[in-house]
């Protein structure tokens, strides 16, 4: 029996920062990324020292060893790669995500921007279309074979890390007899507009005025920060910033309505 901390990691450079730390503390006899499995020889490779960063970065990007756009990829997993590349032989390390899902998941991405530039340009949204696409996924189940993938190789103390939709790993590997404890790197997240339609989808909770709102609250979140951002960071940073201001603003006219 293993013992596995799951560490959910949401898709911000910063967090991945923090999950690069729990790699480098050197606490866990095995490491496993939510990275495509046919990163797994390059990952080996680098995790014992018989590549260089450099050279690791320099193949993902040759061999196309993840769909485009790489850059955003390399963006949000640098840290952890950082990490990966000073472990020196000390922690075995898995890729555990089904590569096909990882396809998809970049093919859907790539549809959701197209549908929110064309919102962006005529105002209008077509919901059913926005929540077909959202669906694609969610269709395809990796879950169960990923945990089963983790589950077989867990030995030790165990480091996992794992997307917004880890969760759903915890229950399988905990039915092949390993303990789980599952926690977010983040004390407090704030889902995203997207993340958070794509959550209710996933649980079969949403509705059709919930779903309009949270797109358009997406394609604001695009356009009054991403696209006058430096990086995801930066922008979502400025969006929590107005987030408080906005909550502060409304419960001080609260008062004063009350009073």
């Amino acid at each position: 029996m293993a013992e596995i901390e799951l560490v959910i990691v949401p898709s911000l450079r910063s967090s991945s920062r923090k999950a690069a730390d729990l790699i480098k503390s050197r606490g866990y006899n095995m490491v496993f990324l939510n990275f495509p499995r046919n990163l797994q020889q390059l990952i080996s490779e680098l995790a014992s020292g018989r590549i260089q960063l450099s050279s690791a970065l320099d193949r993902i990007k040759e061999e196309k060893l993840i769909p485009e756009p790489i850059g955003a990829w390399l963006y949000l997993n640098g840290p952890i790669l950082e990490a990966i590349a000073g472990i020196n032989g000390a922690v075995e390390v898995y890729c555990y995500s089904d590569v096909d899902y990882h396809h998809i998941l970049v093919d859907v991405a790539s549809k959701i921007a197209n549908l929110t530039a064309k919102a962006g340009a005529t105002g209008k949204v077509d919901i059913e279309e926005w929540l077909r696409i959202l669906k694609e996924h969610h269709m395809f189940e990796t879950s169960r074979f990923e945990a089963e993938t983790i589950g077989v190789k867990a030995e030790g103390r165990c480091l996992c890390l794992a997307g917004l939709s880890g969760w759903k790993l915890v229950e399988p590997i905990r039915a092949m007899g390993h303990r789980v404890k599952v926690r977010c790197v983040e004390r407090l997240y704030v889902f995203k507009p997207l993340e958070m339609l794509d959550s209710l989808i996933e649980r079969g909770r949403i509705k059709q005025e919930e779903a309009e709102e949270l797109i358009r609250c997406h394609i604001n979140f695009v356009r009054g920060y991403i696209l006058t951002s430096e990086n995801l960071d930066e922008a979502y940073s400025r969006w929590i910033r107005n987030r408080h201001k906005l909550i502060i603003h409304r419960n001080e006219i609260s008062k004063t309505v009350q009073t």
